[in-house]
C-alpha cells in the first residue's frame, strides 16, 4: 500500500566556534504522492548577517511517514537534477562602509590636483578596503575590484575604465590600491571614482558610483572666489546660533560675520511654501544631510508633520545627529509628528527596528507604497518629506524608474500641500540629474572643497520657479551643536 508524505526543508547556520546551529527560516512543507516526484522547496530565509567561515546547512526531511515505509531521496542521481540556489547580498562591501580614499603620491588627501603636473606628481592614488564573507579567494582572480574614473562630461576616462586594482594585503579587510596618471590635456572639472567588486563567479557583488570625487584644476587656480584665511574675534556680541545674533570676525581688510541658519530663508526669498519639490545636490561632505536635518527641525518646531526616508544611514544615526544639534526628536515621534522610513538597514544586512522599512531599494514600487503609508491624509497636510538620498538608488534601479519614482512621490506630497526634499550626490547619471532638475521647483547646490589647506563649504539656490531669490554662492561653516552657520559681509540687523 502506498501513502502520501510531506517533505520539509530548513535552512540553518552556525557562526565560527559556535557549538549549536540556528534555524534561520520557518520550515517549508510540500505534500507528495507515491512514485518518482520532482520536489521544489522554497525557504523564506530572512536577511541574516553572516560572517566569514560561517557554516550553513540546507536540510530536506520527510515527515508524517507511516511505520515501515521506505522513502528514497534521489539527490544528484542521473534521473533527478538536484541543486540548491541561495541568493546572497552584502557578502562583499567596502570597509568602513562606502569609504574610498583619494591621495597623491605622498599620501596626502587633496580634493583637487593641478593640470600639467609632471610624473609622478600627476598620480591620483585610490585606496580602499574590502570585506569579503568568503575570504580572500573571492577577491582574487577571477574575482577582482575594478575602478573607473568618470570625467566631468560623465564619460569613462580612457585608460581608467574597469581598471583592476592591486590586492596589497592578505588579511581581512583586504586593501586594494591603484593609481591613475592623468594626462596633461585632461578636462578641467570634477571627476568621480566608481568601484565595482566582482566575485570569483563573475557576479557584481557590490558597486559604489560617484560618492568619491576629486578635481583637476589649472596651476594656481583657486576653486572659490573668497580666499578666507584663519580669523580671530575682535568684537561683536550674541550667540551665532541665536535668532538675530551675530559674531564679528576680522580678516585682511575685510570683515566677516557668522549668522544663524535661518539665513537660508533669505537665500530662498522667504520660507519654503507647501507644494514645493526641492532637489539638494552636492559632493561628499558638502552638508546635504545636515541641511535636511536642520530644515526638518524647523518644521517640527512649527508643528508640521515630517517623514524622513533614509537610504544612506541608519535612522538611529539621524536621531543622534539631531540630538547633537540640541534637538531631541523622540517626543515628536511619540506624538506622531515624525515618522522614519528605513531603507538602509536591509541594505546593510541588518533587521530594521523601525515601524516602516523597505526590504530592497531596487523595488521602487514597494518603496513608494511604504512612503505613501507614512503620509496619512489629512493629518499630513502641509507636512514635509525628506528623502536622503537618491544616490544609492543609482546602482539598484533603472534611470528612468528613478525619475518616475521622484515625480510620483513629489506629486503625492504636493497634493497634500506639502514639501518634498531629495538629496542627490554625484553618483547619479547625468541625464537623470538633469531630468530631476527639470522636475524640481527649487534646486539647492552645495559644495565642499579645499582651499589653502583648509576645508570650505558653500551653497547657492540655482533655481526657484516663480520666486525671486539670491543666486550667488553663500559660504558657510559647520559648528558642533549649531550645524550650518553662514558667513555674511553684513551683520544681522
Amino acid at each position: 500500500m502506498s501513502f502520501p508524505v510531506s517533505v520539509m526543508g530548513a535552512f540553518s547556520y552556525r557562526f565560527p566556534g559556535a557549538a549549536s546551529w540556528t534555524n534561520a527560516a520557518p520550515n517549508s512543507t510540500q505534500r507528495i504522492f507515491p512514485g518518482l516526484s520532482n520536489v521544489n522547496i522554497t525557504l523564506n530565509v530572512p536577511s541574516t548577517p553572516l560572517i566569514e567561515q560561517t557554516s550553513i546547512a540546507i536540510e530536506v526531511s520527510a515527515i508524517s511517514v507511516p511505520r515501515n515505509a521506505a522513502i528514497a531521496l534521489n539527490w544528484g542521481s542521473s534521473s533527478a537534477r538536484s541543486l540548491v540556489v541561495i541568493p546572497m547580498s552584502g557578502y562583499e562591501a567596502l570597509f568602513p562602509s562606502n569609504t574610498i580614499t583619494i591621495q597623491d603620491r605622498s599620501g596626502n588627501a587633496p580634493t583637487y590636483f593641478y593640470l600639467n603636473a609632471p610624473y609622478p606628481t600627476n598620480l591620483v592614488v585610490v585606496k580602499l578596503f574590502v570585506f569579503s564573507a568568503f575570504g580572500i579567494t573571492d577577491v582574487q582572480p577571477p574575482g577582482r575590484v575594478n575602478m573607473t574614473i568618470i570625467d566631468p562630461t560623465i564619460l569613462p576616462v580612457k585608460g581608467a575604465t574597469n581598471l583592476t586594482m592591486v590586492l596589497s594585503t592578505s588579511t581581512s579587510p583586504y586593501e586594494f590600491i591603484t593609481a591613475w596618471p592623468y594626462p596633461s590635456n585632461s578636462t578641467q572639472g570634477t571627476y568621480q571614482v566608481w568601484i565595482d567588486i566582482i566575485d570569483n563567479q563573475n557576479n557584481i557583488a557590490y558597486s559604489l558610483h560617484g560618492q568619491a570625487t576629486f578635481g583637476l584644476v589649472p596651476p594656481g587656480f583657486v576653486p572659490f572666489p573668497y580666499n578666507l584665511i584663519p580669523y580671530f574675534i575682535v568684537g561683536g556680541v550674541g550667540a551665532a546660533g541665536g535668532v538675530g545674533g551675530a559674531v564679528l570676525y576680522r580678516r585682511k581688510r575685510r570683515k566677516s560675520y557668522l549668522i544663524p541658519f535661518d539665513h537660508f530663508n533669505t537665500l530662498t526669498g522667504g520660507e519654503l511654501n507647501g507644494g514645493t519639490a526641492v532637489t539638494v545636490e552636492g559632493n561628499t561632505g558638502s552638508g546635504k544631510s545636515l541641511l535636511l536635518e536642520q530644515l526638518m527641525a524647523e518644521d517640527l518646531r512649527n508643528g508640521r508633520p515630517c517623514v524622513f526616508v533614509t537610504t544612506g544611514d541608519f535612522p538611529s544615526n539621524i536621531r543622534s545627529n539631531m540630538k547633537t544639534l540640541g534637538f531631541d526628536v523622540s517626543g515628536y515621534e511619540q506624538n506622531g509628528l515624525l515618522t522614519f522610513v528605513d531603507g538602509y538597514s536591509a541594505e546593510a544586512g541588518q533587521e530594521s527596528r523601525e515601524k516602516i522599512s523597505v526590504p530592497s531599494l531596487g523595488d521602487l514600487t514597494t518603496l513608494g507604497i511604504k512612503i505613501t503609508s507614512a503620509l496619512p491624509s489629512p493629518s499630513f497636510k502641509g507636512g514635509s518629506l525628506y528623502f536622503d538620498s537618491l544616490t544609492p538608488l543609482a546602482s539598484k534601479a533603472k534611470p528612468e524608474s528613478i525619475v518616475s519614482f521622484v515625480q510620483s512621490v513629489s506629486a503625492r506630497v504636493k497634493g497634500l500641500s506639502g514639501k518634498a526634499f531629495f538629496t542627490v550626490g554625484l553618483g547619479v547619471d547625468g541625464t537623470v540629474q538633469r531630468q530631476l532638475e527639470d522636475t524640481a521647483d527649487c534646486i539647492v547646490q552645495m559644495e565642499a572643497f579645499e582651499e589653502s589647506g583648509s576645508r570650505k563649504r558653500r551653497l547657492r539656490i540655482a533655481k526657484f520657479r516663480t520666486r525671486k531669490h539670491q543666486e550667488g554662492w553663500a559660504l558657510f561653516t559647520i559648528e558642533d551643536s549649531k550645524g550650518i552657520i553662514f558667513y555674511s559681509k553684513k551683520p544681522r540687523k
